[in-house]
């Protein structure tokens, strides 16, 4: 077993808290948001792991996931990799916005997952194209060429010493609580395209990810 550690953002607590300024009407607003969504056919994980896996193909194609392609769980080795990949997402959305400055917390957890039936893509022929920092075309054809593989592990193109990510395309790699979660907080800096981790004292600029 390893760990596997990932970043995200509650935006639809957050989104509602937001539209509503007010806790009691924010908790009403979630409710009629949940009763839109698709049933969860993984209620038996925790829903910071199972969320990835909820909503059915198309998806917004990503590394190692095409579009109608299957679900999937992505997780870093180590909290500084899933730093720079959560970063890389977070300025790609923002660098372009009329905003100056961001601050906010996300949330980071850490979950066990069984890579007994992994694969390291750096053992692929063409794993230059695969690791493409932009172009995901030649993740896609891997993953439809290889329907069997569930566990694809791969070293982060965002991480400046390029250690390891994973991509579970099957939540029963996974096990089904996490082992630790907590918050952390970030500032960003649009003039400079730049996402400080308060908590790492870690700041990571666009030309570092991009």
């Amino acid at each position: 077993m390893i760990e596997l550690v990932r970043i995200i953002e509650n935006q639809s607590n957050l989104s509602s808290y937001r539209a509503t300024q007010d806790e009691n009407r924010a908790l009403q607003l979630e409710l009629l948001i949940e009763m839109t969504k698709q049933n969860d056919l993984n209620s038996k994980w925790h829903p910071l792991i199972a969320t990835p896996f909820r909503y059915t193909p198309p998806h917004p194609q990503a590394r190692f996931r095409p579009q109608y392609g299957k679900n999937v769980f992505y997780g870093s080795f180590i909290e500084e990799t899933a730093l720079y990949e959560h970063a890389f997402h977070f300025i790609k959305q923002r660098k372009h916005l009329a905003i100056k400055t961001d601050t906010g917390i996300r949330t980071v957890f850490f979950v066990e997952a069984d890579e007994e039936k992994s694969i390291q893509i750096e053992n692929e022929p063409y794993y230059t194209s695969i690791m493409d920092k932009n172009d995901y075309s030649a993740s896609h054809q891997f993953v439809l060429k290889n329907p069997e593989t569930t566990f694809i592990i791969y070293p982060s193109c965002r991480d400046p010493k390029k250690r390891n990510n994973a991509a579970v395309l099957d939540i029963k790699h996974l096990s089904k609580n996490p082992k630790w979660e907590s918050t952390i907080k970030y500032f960003y800096d649009n003039k400079k395209k730049q996402m400080s981790w308060l908590d790492y004292k870690l700041h990571i600029q666009w030309k570092q990810v991009s």
